[in-house]
């Protein structure tokens, strides 16, 4: 008898703090923060044809390169460096950027290029800052960077980020910047092209000032005479970089459209982009793509 009565004792007790443990778990909790619903099989709507998307991760802060050419054989490179860590690196590919080799810049002691491009004879130019004093100068070769010589007038005539990185040297003279922050440019003796976190912008001798459009996620942008071409991440469709290219100048940048997708090139990485008649070369991280078609396949 005294074991029955134990044991509906034990059942009445356990019924009881069962309950309890249920209504702990129904009553709110303080500082309890509740959890987002998982939810699956979603899938992301695309954006707007022509919108540039948000990168998903930004590309590297010491990303400014250069590269350029004359003749799609013969090519030029060079990271931009710094005056007080690591000096810049100028590099010639004499096998349409296949293989590379650096030039001796150590005659004029050159720690970080400004601009690097080419002029109306074919020789190599270089604006940049040299020497412990980071002195801005010209300097030019006129036998594909095997010898330097300082050019005086180079810096009145071809544009350029200064090494502050506050304003632009247009023709001789600096001018505000587009936006805050200058992530890439394409300076040369006729034209002025920048791009910014969310802008692109071309300086405009005839207003004296920058014309802008709205446009994310450009890593690298040249002109050959009237045509523009940029590439730029987050591009529908394209699991890269997708080249972009419109024709007047100042750049109708509106009018920018998509002739092809450099797939796989990698998205966070520094890049540089040069282009000749129908060739283009894109200098991405560690990489040299090539398209012969106008941009339209890349390899």
């Amino acid at each position: 008898m005294l074991i029955l009565v134990g044991l509906a004792l034990f059942l009445i007790v356990d019924v009881i703090l069962v309950g309890l443990a249920l209504s702990a778990n129904d009553a709110p909790t303080a500082g309890r923060t509740p959890r987002p619903l998982v939810t699956f099989n979603t899938t992301p709507q695309p954006a707007e044809p022509g919108a540039s998307a948000e990168p998903t991760a930004e590309p590297a802060a010491d990303g400014k390169r250069f590269i350029t050419t004359v003749d799609g054989q013969t090519l030029w490179r060079a990271t931009a460096g710094a005056c007080a860590s690591t000096p810049a690196v100028v590099e010639r590919s004499v096998d349409a950027g296949v293989t590379w080799a650096p030039l001796a810049t150590s005659t004029f002691d050159l720690r970080q290029v400004l601009t690097l491009t080419t002029g109306d004879e074919g020789e190599l130019e270089i604006i940049g800052a040299t020497g412990d004093a980071c002195a801005v100068g010209g300097f030019s070769s006129a036998d594909a960077g095997d010898s330097w010589a300082p050019d005086t007038a180079l810096a009145a005539e071809v544009g350029y980020l200064t090494s502050d990185e506050t304003s632009v040297v247009v023709a001789g003279q600096g001018v505000g910047l587009p936006c805050p922050s200058v992530d890439v440019i394409d300076a040369t003796a006729t034209r002025t092209v920048a791009a910014c976190a969310a802008v692109l912008a071309e300086w405009n001798p005839a207003t004296g000032s920058w014309g802008a459009s709205p446009y994310a996620g450009v890593h690298g942008l040249a002109t050959d005479g009237e045509r523009l071409m940029f590439v730029a991440r987050g591009v529908p469709g394209c699991n890269g970089l997708g080249a972009l290219v419109t024709n007047g100048a100042p750049a109708p940048f509106e009018n920018a459209s998509l002739v092809g997708c450099a797939e796989g090139a990698d998205v966070t990485a520094p890049a540089a982009l040069a282009i000749a008649g129908t060739g283009a070369w894109l200098w991405v991280g560690d990489t040299v793509l090539r398209s012969t078609d106008g941009g339209v396949t890349w390899g």
